[in-house]
């Protein structure tokens, strides 16, 4: 500030010699006093004109460069905080990765599968029923053919002892033709009782399969 008051000062004493030389190099007795005095008003105003552009581009060169110092401030403020933001991730990322290397690795333990569920058992027949007399006749000869022999009793005759076709003709639950329930070792017993009946044809289906009956 004191320099650029020094300049302007410097300025103002040129200029008033400038104006002083060119009223010494016109001879007084030829200028009257009122082109004095307009000469020097008009030399005055010329010259001030210069002095004001002058002044002005001065400041606008002064403030030009203050503006570039606080750019300047003002982008290396940013550059520090943005590396002090980049450190202090970088010291959080490797504080993360040094306790996730020191924390013990649990292994996982493996699953189980479940456990199908048993299969329930089938209910047994009611005791005195013509199925529970199948079975008791047909168990014998082990669970596959008390099964057949249910399943087979039942699409013959409807568990129906007294069951009878003519077309054979064709007797009790297994609709044994005669001569074929003859030809077991209970062929001397009732063709309709349940329990030989049955027992003849768990008997048959042991010894040849189920090959003489429709149902299956």
């Amino acid at each position: 500030m004191v320099k650029f008051t020094t300049m302007v000062a410097a300025l103002l004493v040129a200029a008033a010699g400038g104006i002083s030389a060119n009223l010494q190099g016109h001879q007084v007795g030829q200028v009257t006093p009122a082109a004095a005095n307009r000469l020097v008003e008009t030399q005055n105003s010329a010259r001030w004109t210069e002095l004001s552009i002058e002044l002005s581009a001065q400041q606008v060169a002064v403030q030009a460069m203050a503006d570039a110092r606080e750019a300047e401030a003002a982008r290396q403020a940013a550059a520090a905080a943005e590396q002090a933001r980049q450190d202090d991730l970088a010291r959080e990322q490797a504080a993360a990765a040094a306790a996730a290397a020191a924390k013990p690795v649990v292994a996982k333990p493996a699953a189980v599968p479940a456990a199908a569920p048993a299969a329930a058992p089938a209910p047994a027949p009611p005791a005195g029923s013509i199925q529970a007399i199948i079975v008791s006749a047909c168990s014998p000869y082990g669970q596959a053919t008390v099964d057949w022999c249910l399943r087979v009793a039942k699409c013959e005759s409807g568990y129906n002892p007294n069951a009878y076709n003519p077309a054979g003709p064709y007797y009790g639950l297994f609709q044994f033709a005669m001569t074929t329930f003859k030809n077991t070792p209970y062929g001397n017993q009732n063709i309709y009782d349940a329990y030989y009946n049955a027992a003849a044809a768990a008997w048959k289906y042991s010894v040849s399969g189920g090959g003489a009956w429709g149902c299956k």
